[in-house]
């Protein structure tokens, strides 16, 4: 063959692979879910859904390696419920149960730990007990996105910051 021919067979399958990449890069783009609105109530099937959509938006995406650990508190999550076969307990006391031996133990590098509620002020009141008394490194490589109000987040931001982790915000109105 000729190398006319052969280096025109070179650009062609070149042309080609590239066009392919630019098509994946533009679907990847279309599968990015829209964010929907703040809900109005406190239903918490809605509130999961927005919390969701939220964490899955790039900004946030770019700092995951690992995977994204949800945490969501529902409204008038510290009254007690009294769940059949379980002591009196709250939700707020269910999920500390849960978060705070998770953060005593340390997190993987690379996690996203996404906190949201509908009652932000009982969230970030909830963070900062559970990260109290962490290790300087307990996040280290880790992120912690709020999702609450910006009356909040200088103390969550500084009880993540004290356990190692970077400290991610989205404000709620």
């Amino acid at each position: 063959m000729s190398r006319k021919f052969i280096s025109f067979i070179a650009l062609a399958l070149m042309l080609a692979v590239s066009a392919c990449a630019d098509k994946e890069a533009e679907n990847k783009q279309a599968e990015i879910p829209a964010k929907l609105p703040v809900p109005t109530s406190t239903d918490a099937t809605e509130w999961r859904q927005y919390l969701g959509s939220v964490a899955v938006q790039p900004a946030y995406q770019e700092v995951v390696t690992d995977r994204i650990i949800p945490y969501f508190l529902p409204a008038d999550s510290k009254t007690a419920d009294n769940l059949p076969n379980t002591e009196v307990s709250s939700p707020y006391s269910r999920q500390m149960e849960m978060v705070q031996p998770a953060i005593q133990r340390t997190v993987t590098k690379g996690n996203l730990l996404v906190f949201g509620s509908p009652d932000s002020s009982t969230l970030a009141d909830f963070i900062v007990e559970a990260f109290t008394g962490a290790v300087p490194t307990a996040l280290s490589g880790s992120h912690v996105l709020f999702i609450g109000k910006s009356a909040d987040a200088e103390r969550v931001k500084t009880a993540v910051e004290a356990a190692g982790g970077g400290f991610l915000f989205e404000e709620i109105p």
